[in-house]
């Protein structure tokens, strides 16, 4: 069966070795035999040296010689583009051939993708067994590959916001180029990206593919799908904070749906816990959205207990929900306050309205215009007209006391 490439990412995989050990024709029986199994092949070759690509006397390298810093001739069926550029990347390179299945690159001997080392022109591998080792990295790749439509499926990303993802105007090389920024400048993509007039659909297309190109991440360290799922499903969250704040499809708090993209960050049942290896704490946030059962949130500790190693020393969390306020305004089985009592309260931060926009939804400046719909709502309306602050609690569980 042909394994046809629609997720856009190619295998890589080298034909290494010294000079005249047979590289070339090695990757010439390859080309052939996967080509032949109807695989889309693609070939680099990496020259130590400066090249000449084109031809004296035709018309690209006349406009070449005239000074063009790049040149570049097509017809129907094909085209060549020559360059003059210091530093090429590899990964510059393999965002031309999105939809080959493999991409078979000849030297770079020090690179970091898999590859095969040529000794002797004499003494080749045998060609079809190397093809069939590079098919089978293809197959496993792709089966590790999450799909868009899977992912947003499973997020519970409605159905407009799916629309919006897929019809996004966004060329595979346009994407590599801002994962790539993403992940190497973070503070100059965002910088960028913030120009956009269209961000908020630009960031959603982006997270929801860059969250897709990182479900092989999660499968190599033992993650679960439902972890990975769940991680992600803070993009429906602030997709619908956007929808109702806004009023059009995309998504908001843009830089603090960076961090599961980054691994920074994981949903575990009801609650999010945020590892900061160098100070061996979790942080614990709370997602929006569900009630803070007692239950529920018992069973994210205990389960971040055993998905985050010995080295943390205990969980903390800086919250409205920890405010000592809440004593006097919630009764004490309130699920609220059960969450809280998990922590000893070390200290209080005032003033800070989080409370207000936790609550109501916003902050507004005339506090009448708060609703007054839920119980909750009553009683925190009820403090801040009078002038007092809910504030924001900072508490900590040490994990041996769990």
């Amino acid at each position: 069966m042909v394994y046809q490439n629609i997720a856009g990412h190619p295998v890589l995989f080298g034909i290494a070795g010294e000079k005249n050990s047979g590289k070339t024709t090695l990757m010439e029986s390859l080309i052939r035999i996967l080509t032949g199994r109807g695989f889309q092949v693609a070939a680099i070759k990496h020259d130590g040296h400066d090249f000449e690509a084109d031809r004296e006397g035709t018309d690209s390298w006349r406009h070449y010689q005239a000074g063009a810093y790049a040149s570049a001739v097509f017809s129907s069926g094909k085209y060549q583009l020559v360059k003059n550029q210091r530093g090429t990347k590899l990964e510059e390179l393999t965002t031309f051939f999105p939809e080959a299945d493999v991409i078979l690159i000849e030297g770079m001997k020090d690179a970091d993708h898999e590859k095969y080392w040529c000794c002797d022109p004499k003494e080749l591998p045998d060609a079809e067994k190397l093809a069939d080792r590079i098919e089978e990295k293809i197959r496993k790749e792709r089966s590790q590959m999450m799909e868009l439509e899977t992912l947003m499926e499973k997020i519970q990303l409605p159905e407009e916001g799916r629309n919006c993802a897929g019809s996004f105007p966004m060329t595979e090389t346009v994407y590599q180029k801002w994962k790539n920024l993403f992940y190497e400048d973070t503070k100059t993509f965002f910088e960028e990206a913030d120009k956009r007039t269209d961000k908020e659909q630009f960031y959603l297309c982006l997270y929801l593919r860059l969250a897709c190109d990182l479900y092989p991440a999660f499968m190599e360290k033992g993650i679960s799908d439902r972890v990975y799922f769940d991680t992600f499903y803070d993009i429906t969250i602030w997709y619908r904070r956007c929808m109702k704040t806004k009023g059009i499809p995309g998504i908001v708090e843009e830089r603090w749906l960076s961090l599961p993209l980054q691994m920074k960050i994981f949903r575990l049942g009801r609650l999010q816990f945020e590892p900061d290896p160098e100070n061996k704490v979790l942080h614990v946030h709370i997602p929006e959205g569900e009630p803070l059962l007692d239950e529920e949130c018992g069973k994210s500790f205990a389960e971040a207990d055993r998905f985050f190693g010995p080295e943390y020393t205990m969980y903390d969390c800086e919250s409205w929900l920890l405010s000592p306020k809440l004593q006097k305004l919630l009764k004490q089985q309130s699920n609220i306050l059960k969450f809280q009592n998990r922590f000893e309260v070390e200290k209080i931060i005032y003033p800070f309205r989080q409370a207000e926009e936790r609550v109501f939804g916003e902050i507004r400046e005339d506090k009448e215009n708060y609703p007054e719909q839920t119980s909750l709502q009553r009683a925190v309306k009820q403090l801040v007209m009078t002038g007092e602050d809910v504030g924001i609690g900072y508490g900590v569980i040490y994990r041996n006391k769990l």
